[in-house]
């Protein structure tokens, strides 16, 4: 998520590409990724909520295409 930012950041967090909510094979042997703590406990999270991030680009605007502003 921080190189589609454009930054380069040490990874903090492991995370389950894929929610595994609770599921074992999921859990264990899903799809993972390296994230900084920032978006792994705040852009994450919103995706998987609301199926978007709120982050704000250098122009101001959502970054995230599936953003309400960007889908009008």
């Amino acid at each position: 998520m921080c190189l589609d930012e454009g930054i380069v950041t040490a990874a903090q967090a492991v995370d389950h590409i894929v929610p595994h909510k609770g599921d074992y094979q999921l859990f264990w042997f899903g799809r993972l990724q390296s994230l900084c703590f920032a978006h792994h406990n705040s852009s994450k999270k919103q995706l998987e909520h609301k199926g978007y991030v709120n982050d704000i680009g250098l122009d101001g605007f959502p970054i995230d295409a599936n953003h309400p502003f960007n889908r009008a």
